[in-house]
């Protein structure tokens, strides 16, 4: 356990049979970090729907964590408040036992069998084709008014290895020698150790060794860095909805890794995306990266193939459709129907429920959260209380969990 499966992330080919790489995958979680002690301040306790009551009827909610193993531990009675949701931050299964529900990121059922017939004693929980990628606020994140489009292509991506980054580099160099042009290309790495200077280049000599390593090869590739790529060491949150309004195209060049937030919050913005066919492939069967025509698949693992596809992105920006996509297949009220569907708890104990109408058209439900917080279910569900829905660290989630309880507390 706990072997970061390397061996997959720079080539689409492997000799491994199938099953020996779905193990491979699952033997890698970061829930194995955030549950030791010295990860405890950023462990994270995001609740999409809350525990309520109205008129003596008490209802369960569903919190989702990368630690849920230490939250369950510290915090008895939890279990009682709220169904849980672990995730690995990977794209494999939860190593957690006392879920009721592991995000899967994808629906693939061959791998589900293999799973639950290796690991029989979790049968119980469900495995729900989510991540907090899908967690995304559609509407925070979403088209900014009056913005032009400066920016061919964008990438909001690490610098460590898996991502990698050299080969957008590559892909840069092979476009300007096919199509004759240089793309205005932006890239954040999201890593404050870095530092922009005056003339466009990057000091990047207090990142961490192996990114510093992906972003020197970058240097030697293109020679002049600043003439292809606009790197920025972090763009804040509140920023970042204009710099994906802002461009034509998003390009994503990771083989594996978890669900990627940065091409859900692109689509989420109107801005096609572009992936490797092969992206997740073992994780995730048949599924989609990306619903619809919301963007393209390059064919092969190469800066050629990665070029042309880019090239077909920026020459047919009529073609694509990703937030009306988005929309129809993620966001908050997709995220939270999905999970709320996936257990017959709440199947049983919602009065009136239909999964047609989602738990944002149920009455019962707008009337129980209006009555144990003052605020409607889509109030909630968006953020009007970050202190009870996005809650990070031990102390805070404790302070979270006391006001559950003093709410709730008859019931457990």
């Amino acid at each position: 356990m706990g072997v970061w499966p390397t061996q997959y992330f720079h080539t689409p080919h492997s000799d491994n049979s199938l099953e020996q790489i779905w193990d491979d995958i699952d033997n890698w979680s970061f829930e194995d970090d955030y549950n030791r002690e010295d990860h405890h301040n950023a462990i994270y306790m995001i609740v999409p729907f809350p525990p309520m009551e109205l008129n003596g009827k008490f209802l369960k909610g569903m919190f989702f964590s990368q630690a849920c193993d230490t939250l369950l531990a510290k915090f008895p009675n939890l279990k009682k408040m709220f169904n849980v949701v672990a995730h690995t931050m990977f794209s494999s299964y939860s190593h957690c036992d006392g879920a009721d529900i592991c995000f899967a990121c994808y629906k693939n059922e061959a791998r589900e069998q293999y799973f639950r017939k290796k690991y029989p004693h979790k049968s119980h929980i469900a495995l729900v084709p989510l991540q907090p990628a899908d967690y995304t606020n559609e509407y925070y994140i979403g088209p900014t008014l009056n913005t032009p489009k400066k920016i061919d292509v964008i990438c909001i991506s690490t610098a460590y290895p898996v991502k990698n980054l050299p080969m957008l580099a590559k892909a840069l160099k092979a476009y300007e020698s096919k199509y004759n042009k240089i793309l205005k290309c932006t890239v954040a790495i999201g890593n404050r150790d870095a530092v922009k200077l005056e003339d466009g280049t990057m000091d990047y000599s207090k990142v961490r060794w192996d990114a510093k390593a992906e972003l020197e090869e970058i240097d030697e590739i293109l020679i002049n860095t600043e003439k292809y790529i606009d790197f920025h060491p972090y763009i804040e949150y509140k920023d970042i909805a204009r710099y994906y309004s802002s461009s034509r195209c998003a390009v994503l060049t990771s083989l594996m890794e978890g669900k990627n937030r940065f091409i859900n919050e692109a689509m989420s913005c109107n801005v096609p995306v572009v992936v490797f066919k092969d992206h997740n492939k073992y994780a995730r069967g048949d599924y989609p990266v990306f619903f619809g025509n919301s963007g393209e698949y390059a064919p092969e693992f190469t800066p050629e193939s990665l070029a042309d596809t880019i090239h077909k992105v920026l020459t047919n920006q009529d073609k694509y459709e990703p937030r009306k996509n988005y929309l129809m297949h993620s966001g908050r009220r997709n995220f939270v129907n999905t999970l709320v569907n996936a257990l017959p708890y709440y199947k049983e104990n919602i009065p009136d429920y239909s999964e047609e109408g989602g738990v944002q058209n149920n009455l019962w439900i707008d009337m129980a959260v209006q009555a144990s917080y003052g605020i409607s279910f889509h109030d909630f569900l968006y953020d009007k209380k970050t202190n009870l829905t996005w809650v990070t660290g031990l102390d805070r989630i404790s302070d979270a969990i006391d006001y559950y309880t003093s709410l709730f507390g008859k019931y457990i």
